[in-house]
């Protein structure tokens, strides 16, 4: 392991069920790596020598580094030294962490994508006149929204330009339409021996206050209502887009927005997603991606079963992550989450942020607390879980605040999930996170062949 403890919990699981050894490396100890890793090497996961040196001392099968893409070329260089396995190549790795490079191959596909304008390393006057307000400036090849910029006038332009230029480790930046008033969307695709499935497809909403916070997810709210209009326009593309990447194991998500009735895709990111949408998959369909890259790196295939029969996007019941997302501040004291973990309806709390921890005011990720995995039976149950949960949650700044941004209200949830949720199975679901677990091996596995497997290494 090189990073990805935001599965740890998850991993130790399947590691109970399989057997397998984990190795981790890291300048210091991860307080998840308890009941998780057999032996810790006090290497920087950096230090590509020093960790090739722990791969052959401990003769390692695999590398996982979960959603980090600062480990990925790491990985890569380790592997085609000592030939342990990773699920990407460095050729593949470079078309899809690429901005540029992805949206190549996506019209080439047929997919579609966010226009562009051509402009020269250092752009032209004529270049910079044809722009049209407001553009999004971007490098071609750096994560974590670092040197993403929208721009609204062109005596702007220039200085976010060089912005995203210092982000950019090829010097090269990518500028787009900027889409405004769109629904954010991300559809992801199961990889197996080449031939890629639709595994889910969500809709964001945003965090609601006085302050425009444009980015800062609330709900990733599954299945979305696009699905079946993606389907028809842009899934065959897509895994013609997939197959010309020359992409064969693994999991892609394609990041993109709706609006006036047409998609727009600008990223993909190939690799496992920080959101753990492999929690609802599995409750959903007994679908469980992360199992499947731990199976890859250990043994050369993701699954014994054909999952092209298993991966259905058309989840038979409403759910979503919801983010507790807090104001600025220093979290003084918690209070509810025990419950709000015991409740039937939640699948999974992951948290990011404790006690003592200082929030800033920005527009990321950073500022979410939990990360809760909900389900309903309906959309109206669905909208009631998620107000109960926001309820029995008290985060209180050390100054005495309620810390929650938006504390949620029913009318607000049922209507944010009518507008981007669609179900068309409406079969009765009884709250039994142990049956839909992955704990069935034998299910899920055929027979236990893939169980055998793992338990040998």
């Amino acid at each position: 392991m090189i990073g990805g403890y935001a599965y740890a919990d998850h991993l130790k699981k399947y590691k109970a069920e399989t057997g397998f050894k984990v190795i981790a490396v890291g300048r210091s100890l991860d307080s998840r790596e308890e009941g998780l890793t057999d032996n810790h090497y006090y290497v920087d996961r950096t230090d590509v020598q020093g960790i090739i040196d722990v791969v052959k001392k401990e003769s390692v099968d695999g590398i996982f580094v979960g959603s980090s893409e600062a480990y990925v070329n790491i990985a890569i260089d380790v592997c085609e030294q000592t030939g342990a396995r990773f699920y990407v190549e460095r050729k593949q790795w470079g078309i899809v962490s690429n901005k540029a490079k992805f949206k190549e191959f996506a019209r080439l596909s047929g997919f579609p994508v966010i226009p562009e304008y051509k402009l020269s390393f250092n752009p032209t006057q004529e270049e910079l006149s044809a722009l049209e307000f407001p553009v999004m400036i971007k490098p071609v090849d750096s994560s974590g929204a670092r040197g993403l910029n929208p721009c609204y006038r062109l005596e702007d332009f220039m200085p976010l330009y060089e912005e995203a230029l210092r982000w950019s480790p090829s010097k090269n930046v990518i500028v787009e339409s900027l889409i405004t008033g769109a629904q954010d969307i991300c559809v992801c695709y199961t990889i197996q021996d080449g031939e890629s499935t639709l595994s889910y497809a969500f809709s964001k909403d945003v965090v609601r206050s006085e302050k425009n916070y444009v980015s800062l997810p609330l709900f990733h709210l599954y299945p979305s209502r696009f699905i079946e209009q993606y389907r028809k326009e842009a899934d065959d593309a897509a895994k013609q887009m997939i197959h010309r990447m020359g992409l064969k194991n693994g999991t892609i998500n394609l990041q993109g927005f709706y609006k006036d009735n047409h998609f727009f895709f600008y990223e993909a990111g190939y690799r496992m997603g920080g959101a753990q949408a492999y929690i609802l998959t599995e409750y959903m369909n007994g679908s469980n991606v992360l199992n499947y890259m731990i199976n890859y790196v250990l043994t050369g295939s993701m699954s014994d079963e054909r999952l092209s029969s298993r991966e259905d996007a058309n989840f038979p019941y409403p759910c979503c992550n919801y983010y507790v997302e807090l104001k600025a501040g220093t979290i003084g004291h918690i209070e509810g989450i025990e419950e709000v973990k015991a409740m039937n309806y939640v699948l999974n709390v992951t948290q990011m942020c404790h006690e003592g921890d200082v929030i800033f005011e920005t527009n990321e990720i950073g500022r979410a607390i939990y990360r809760i995995h909900v389900v309903g039976k309906n959309m109206e149950e669905l909208a009631h879980n998620l107000v109960s949960i926001s309820q029995t949650l008290r985060i209180i700044s050390k100054e005495g605040y309620e810390m929650q941004i938006e504390p949620l209200e029913y009318e607000r949830c049922l209507d944010t999930i009518r507008k981007n949720v669609v179900i068309v199975n409406h079969s009765s679901l009884n709250y039994n996170k142990q049956n839909r677990s992955i704990l069935n091996i034998n299910e899920l596995r055929g027979g236990g062949v893939f169980t055998r497997r793992l338990k040998d290494k």
